[in-house]
């Protein structure tokens, strides 16, 4: 049981066990959510229409979200980062933020390394998933940053506390710190890198990339520096998916 405000929030589920994920081989019991099921930010209604995918479908073939009723931390790992690139991780975040009416919360900066075969709860982070995190790499040390690519992004689908409904959690960033100290050094190039960031972003909030090169979600982009009208139509699809009620 787990006692909130003087009262027991899983009541409603007594004799029902909560739902777990494996983690190198035990099976951890996923975290009830903290605060009132309750939107953080109000709703954004999207006002375009254009190209946008999502990465996991779910009950009813509705994407997989992260839930709006709780804040999403991230950190940074800041091994290998370029100087002066934390204002415009905050810029991108702020950016994402708008377009979604998520509560993206910069928590500071963490000694985990940014990695997808990280584990959902640890104990470094206390009973709750795990933040966000944005680190740096590059192609000799992460094979996926290879060519042209300077970021990839994305996070785990997992069942909420009760029931099949999925949400997202752990998201990672991992930019090729070499390329983006170039890009940051160059015309424009601080813009750039903050799209570049928003479009990893949008990875982490569960969008997939889409053929439309007016989209920031374009796999090959390397001009636009906002969004494109299916971007913004997804990001709001993205910000208001269900909150999870326990």
């Amino acid at each position: 049981m787990s006692w909130q405000d003087g009262e027991i929030s899983d009541l409603r589920h007594l004799g029902t066990p909560r739902n777990s994920v494996v983690e190198n081989g035990r099976g951890v019991t996923i975290p009830l959510p903290e605060g009132p099921a309750q939107r953080r930010k109000p709703i954004v209604v999207a006002t375009t229409t254009g190209s946008h995918e999502f990465l996991f479908g779910d009950v009813g073939e509705s994407p997989v979200r992260y839930d709006p009723c709780r804040p999403v931390a991230w950190m940074v790992s800041p091994a290998g980062m370029p100087p002066g690139a934390v204002p415009l991780l905050e810029a991108a975040a702020d950016r994402v933020a708008a377009a979604t009416g998520m509560d993206l919360v910069y928590a500071g900066t963490t000694s985990e390394p940014a990695g997808f075969a990280r584990e959902l709860i640890q104990e470094r982070y206390g009973d709750v998933f795990a933040p966000v995190v944005v680190g740096w790499s590059s192609d000799r040390q992460n094979p996926d940053l290879a060519g042209a690519v300077t970021g990839v992004g994305g996070s785990s689908a997992v069942n909420g506390a009760y029931g099949e409904q999925r949400y997202l959690h752990a998201g990672v960033i991992i930019l090729d710190s070499t390329d983006i100290a170039q890009l940051m050094a160059a015309p424009q190039g601080q813009s750039l890198t903050q799209a570049i960031v928003m479009h990893e972003w949008g990875h982490v909030l569960g969008l997939a990339h889409v053929a439309d090169p007016n989209e920031l979600m374009n796999a090959s982009n390397s001009s636009l520096t906002s969004w494109g009208p299916g971007d913004l139509e997804g990001l709001a699809v993205a910000g208001s998916g269900p909150c999870e009620d326990v």
